[in-house]
């Protein structure tokens, strides 16, 4: 499977939150853009795909799940690029 990320914006925060300013302890400045809305759509789609299971099967290879996942996120991505 060919690894879509760099081409497609997927690597945009799901979930974005200011930079954390620091404080005396830890005086950096640490942007914290949380997950990538690639691995959002991909982490819901494998939660779907494990909710319903017993539909591809007895028993369902983790990694094909995965791979999926990753196919409909890529889509999901593509999809609302052209809206």
């Amino acid at each position: 499977m060919v690894n879509k990320l760099n081409t497609l914006n997927g690597s945009h925060p799901a979930f974005p939150v200011q930079a954390y300013p620091g404080d005396a302890a830890n005086p950096k400045v640490r942007p914290n853009t949380g997950m990538s809305m690639r691995d959002y759509f991909a982490a819901q789609a494998m939660n779907g795909i494990l909710a319903n299971s017993e539909e591809f099967g007895e028993e369902v290879p983790v990694k094909d799940v995965a791979e999926f996942a990753f196919e409909m996120a890529n889509a999901m991505i593509e999809q609302r690029e052209k809206q």
